[in-house]
């Protein structure tokens, strides 16, 4: 036999796996729920006959396995418009966490440092009773429920992103709403300030501290619904209007 012609000792998928796994640190379902929430991309690598059960992860982006390098990387013709630089977050999502390691160790393989997985992967994630929607989503889409990613219930006093309750302060709490009353429309500074009033160590730049603060508390996904409009106020994005799913 040639050496041409000499097969490399066999090694398990089990031992692939494992090997690949040491090199990176995986999430946990409850970590990767903080991380969508601050902005992180979640992808549901699973099979469309999985997806076709029912149950999704709001904002996650569904890509099928097979071109999932090629949507990935920066460098690619066919790259997704999120994939801008190596740098960014992916987190990978398939069945049970296995399929999605594999995939990881790729990407990682390519530049795309900052890539890892779900441990128990989607079954995991629904075991530890994080939020999931009803529906089904093509491949190359967000999946959604026809809403922003901030849902208010005024009566309540209640705010949710991505299905998680936010507890606000009192001034976040009413700046939020008065966005919220507005439907889109730009609230001024002015009209910010006559609705939280005043309160011992307000000043001029109290509006902008408070929605600098809601920001920090809504995470990087849902702080983009709200918009600063230069020199007038703030305004919160619907999603027909701008505000990502």
């Amino acid at each position: 036999m040639t050496a041409i012609d000499r097969v490399p000792a066999s090694r398990s998928v089990d031992d692939v796996l494992a090997d690949a796994r040491r090199t990176f640190t995986r999430l946990h379902p409850a970590e990767a729920y903080e991380e969508l929430l601050d902005g992180a991309l979640i992808i549901d690598i699973r099979q469309e006959a999985f997806r076709r059960t029912g149950e999704q992860i709001l904002g996650s982006l569904v890509l099928d396995r097979n071109v999932l390098e090629w949507r990935l990387d920066p460098t690619s013709a066919y790259r997704i418009p999120e994939a801008t630089s190596h740098d960014r977050r992916i987190v990978l999502i398939c069945p049970h966490g296995d399929a999605s390691s594999l995939a990881v160790a790729t990407l990682r393989t390519m530049g795309v440092h900052r890539a890892t997985d779900v441990v128990g992967g989607f079954v995991g994630w629904k075991e530890a009773g994080l939020p999931l929607v009803a529906g089904f989503t093509q491949a190359g889409s967000y999946v959604q429920d026809g809403s922003a990613p901030i849902t208010i219930d005024l009566h309540a006093q209640e705010v949710t992103v991505l299905g998680r309750r936010v507890v606000l302060s009192r001034m976040e709490l009413i700046v939020l709403s008065e966005l919220h009353r507005a439907g889109g429309r730009v609230v001024t500074r002015e009209e910010l300030n006559h609705a939280v009033g005043s309160w011992d160590g307000s000043s001029s730049r109290a509006v902008d501290l408070t929605v600098h603060r809601l920001r920090r508390r809504l995470g990087a996904r849902a702080a983009q619904c709200i918009e600063t409009v230069r020199g007038v106020g703030f305004r919160l994005l619907t999603s027909a209007s701008g505000c990502p799913e």
